[in-house]
């Protein structure tokens, strides 16, 4: 896997939202559902961690990933996922 780096931004946001190094890097290494966001330069990769969905918006520049933001999913956002019963 390419290293991955991240904005200051994002590890202020970890931080607020107990998100792990660990977690986004398995969301963009081994997520359950990839998607293009709507500008298409970015991706937008979802990983269920037990009941919580971690949302990871990245970049993929070459020889490295940039990390842009990540969040846990509301119950209410869940409706971009496919299909809920999968892990």
């Amino acid at each position: 896997m390419k290293p991955v780096h991240y904005q200051p931004h994002v590890l202020y946001r970890m931080a607020q939202r107990t998100i792990e190094r660990q977690q986004i890097e398995v969301a963009i290494r081994e997520p359950h559902i990839t998607l293009p966001t709507l500008d298409r330069r970015r991706s937008r990769a979802m990983r269920k961690f037990g009941t919580r969905t971690l949302d990871v918006i990245y970049e993929d520049r070459g020889r490295y990933v940039m990390v842009i933001t990540a969040a846990w999913l509301k119950s209410e956002d869940r409706k971009v996922w496919p299909n809920e019963h999968s892990d």
